[in-house]
């Protein structure tokens, strides 16, 4: 049956319109118009009014890694190799397949309550197969979030060895992970070569081939620290960018992870590709890496979507403050208020996120998934009102989210998550503690 959603306020572009409606079918947004319009075209439509609340496309977090959510509070006030060596590595390598599922669980929940409605889930705990993937996608079609499993290609052997395999593991594994999920509409399997330092270049190739192979989008950690740009550049004469694009790694399929450490020539190279991004302004922030040149990408029409990383290079999980940090960082770096706006920044959230994993979401429009979002008008931090776009970006709190829709379906309902699961697995991650 078709929905209408009627909602006092909604935003469509970045312009806040009031008396219009949504009518969903199906997964889709089937139209978007004047409420009382839609309402006389489609009187059979089930209607449900959202009274005193704002409608606004979910976020799309194009970056994140559900495990290392059972790792927040641990790793934080550390550089990047502490961070890897004394946390990440110990823990991860002792996870079991219900520790995974539990850590998905808890990252899924906890991004649907704070407005994200689709989420790119680096993922690497492979095991050499497709076990522990497979509990991700369990986590999220329990929870309801629209999930991009992007599973690693790794073989960097300096990293624990259920994160490794050969270049032929990888693929075969890749193809029987795509083949197991199948034509699921709410889970797709997308490659990612873990970065030039964790895949080797007979690895990257791989994954590169795996992309065309499956039709799928490639994502790869690039250019993130200083150490990585060095690194390429001492043993290959390259940056990391001009690396990827000597293995046939740069194309429309690439997502790009980070891209910190990139100059303007990288930026040429990434924008002539068609290459998008996927800025992480709070882990970049926590682990020191430094400021990505954003500007420079949108100046040269490069897709930027934002990610939240991982629970432990980045303990929150709301694409709204991804938003805020991304526009008041570019500021810092620029000392100009002007350097990007709270239109850009949410753009940024939304559309630019849907492009770079190539997901029809992110927009109030006609054709696009219905992954929704409705916001609490009377939540201070939209108050005083009417609200703008300036006040989503920059003084919206997570806790006004009220409901969310992915695929037309509530998943979230007066704030809180309602799959079945929720109790218990609160219950549990109070007294959760890393296996020894």
């Amino acid at each position: 049956m078709d929905t209408l959603l009627i909602p006092d306020l909604m935003l469509i572009g970045t312009q806040i319109e009031a008396g219009q409606a949504v009518l969903v079918r199906d997964d889709r947004i089937a139209a978007v118009g004047e409420a009382h319009e839609l309402t006389r075209l489609h009187p059979a439509a089930r209607r449900t009014v959202l009274s005193h609340e704002l409608l606004v496309a979910g976020g799309i977090n194009g970056h994140n890694h559900s495990f290392q959510i059972l790792m927040r509070g641990l790793g934080e006030d550390d550089d990047f190799f502490s961070w890897r060596s004394q946390v990440l590595y110990p823990v991860s390598e002792r996870l079991r397949t219900a520790d995974i599922r539990d850590g998905a669980l808890l990252a899924f929940a906890d991004m649907l309550e704070s407005g994200i409605t689709t989420v790119a889930d680096f993922f690497y705990l492979n095991d050499q197969g497709i076990e522990q993937a497979l509990a991700v996608v369990a986590a999220a079609r329990t929870v309801g979030i629209r999930l991009v499993l992007a599973r690693a290609f790794y073989d960097w052997e300096g990293a624990p060895a259920r994160y490794r395999e050969t270049p032929a593991e990888a693929l075969r594994n890749v193809r029987a992970l795509h083949a197991a999920v199948g034509d699921d509409p709410q889970v797709t399997v997308q490659v990612a070569p873990h970065s030039p330092h964790g895949a080797s270049p007979a690895m990257i190739e791989a994954a590169v081939q795996a992309s065309y192979d499956l039709g799928v989008p490639l994502h790869i950690h690039c250019a993130e620290g200083r150490y990585e740009r060095e690194q390429c550049l001492q043993q290959y004469g390259l940056t990391p960018v001009a690396l990827l694009n000597r293995h046939g790694a740069l194309s429309a399929q690439t997502v790009l992870v980070h891209a910190v450490w990139v100059d303007d020539r990288d930026l040429d190279v990434i924008a002539q590709s068609g290459a998008a991004v996927i800025h992480n302004p709070s882990s970049n922030m926590i682990l020191g890496d430094g400021i990505a040149p954003v500007p420079g990408m949108l100046a040269r029409q490069i897709a930027v979507g934002l990610g939240t990383d991982g629970g432990c290079t980045n303990d929150r999980s709301s694409l709204f403050d991804e938003m805020r940090t991304a526009a008041l960082l570019q500021k810092v770096a620029a000392e100009d208020g002007r350097a990007l706006d709270a239109e850009r920044a949410w753009l940024m959230g939304c559309e630019g996120g849907a492009r770079a994993l190539h997901i029809p979401a992110g927009a109030v429009a006609a054709g696009r998934l219905a992954d929704l979002v409705s916001l609490d008008l009377d939540d201070w931090s939209l108050l005083p009102g009417p609200p703008t776009i300036r006040h989503l970006v920059y003084a919206l709190s997570p806790r006004a989210v009220r409901r969310v829709f992915v695929g037309g379906k509530e998943v979230v309902r007066g704030g809180r998550a309602v799959f079945g699961e929720a109790p218990d697995l609160k219950a549990r991650s109070r007294s959760w503690r890393a296996p020894r």
